[in-house]
């Protein structure tokens, strides 16, 4: 947990102001738990189909283990992550597969639509890339380019399951786009690339310090922590020295913030 003893600089930087959108050419959204509170998730899904439970706490369990890993390539990321799902589970890769993406993720999707909204502001932060001639919130030509990376799959599915269609000016990642898993950081670097944004030009707006903080902070880009209240504080080294081992672990200077504070400052910031 974070001390209550901050230095000055952990303040300052606590503090988002100008700072934070400062030479911002792209922005990397989370999904999950960041654009909507996936809190009791795990819940619903063993609700929606109890006979499942022991599948869903081995692949939280996996992914788990696949924490920052990069396969160079989706096939290779999958066939080692089913096969350690299919060991685990006593089945075969190719049945976990199967059951992967034919029944866990659309499952998924209809518990996002039952049970899930977006956070407020985020459609209107979305609106920003629409100009409007007519609206009062029309977009300022330097708005930077926005995508959205999860560690799940089906993100188009779920953006939608949510209320988001697909835009042409959102970009969308997952597993499947890279063969890797956060917090790698080479996603991130490819991102960015795609964004046309140099690492340091982009803000990564995440829930998880762990995953979304550190694979920002090893691919040298600026990360602003959505506090939640179900915090598991990770810290990092504003000077990007390596993180120490655990339990100490690195020391962190972020820019962090409640998502109204966020959303007001994006529109103050771009919109009008």
């Amino acid at each position: 947990m974070i001390e209550n003893t901050a230095t000055h600089a952990e303040r300052e930087v606590r503090l988002p102001g100008s700072k934070l959108f400062r030479n911002t050419k792209g922005i990397i959204f989370d999904f999950d738990g960041t654009l909507f509170d996936n809190f009791r998730l795990p819940f619903y899904l063993i609700a929606a189909y109890p006979p499942d439970l022991f599948r869903l706490w081995k692949e939280r369990h996996i992914r788990k283990n696949f924490a920052g890993c990069d396969y160079d390539t989706p096939e290779e990321y999958f066939k080692a992550f089913f096969m350690a799902l299919g060991a685990a589970c006593n089945r075969s890769p190719e049945k976990m597969r199967a059951w992967y993406f034919n029944r866990y993720m659309p499952r998924m999707t209809k518990v996002l639509k039952d049970h899930y909204k977006l956070r407020p502001g985020v459609l209107e932060i979305f609106q920003l890339l629409h100009k409007d001639p007519d609206s009062t919130r029309a977009l300022i030509q330097n708005f930077p380019n926005i995508a959205i990376y999860s560690d799940y799959p089906y993100l188009r599915e779920r953006l939608q399951a949510l209320g988001i269609g697909p835009s042409p000016k959102i970009r969308l990642y997952g597993p499947e786009s890279f063969g890797a898993q956060k917090p790698a950081a080479r996603p991130f670097l490819r991102i960015a690339e795609d964004l046309g944004a140099a690492p340091d030009e982009v803000l990564v707006i995440g829930d998880r310090e762990e995953t979304d903080g550190y694979g920002a902070f090893k691919a040298g880009m600026h990360f602003f922590c959505l506090e939640t209240g179900r915090k598991r504080y990770f810290r990092l080294d504003p000077n990007r020295r390596p993180p120490k081992e655990k339990p100490c672990g690195p020391a962190l200077v972020m820019f962090a913030g409640a998502w109204d504070d966020l959303v007001k400052l994006l529109v103050e910031k771009w919109g009008k």
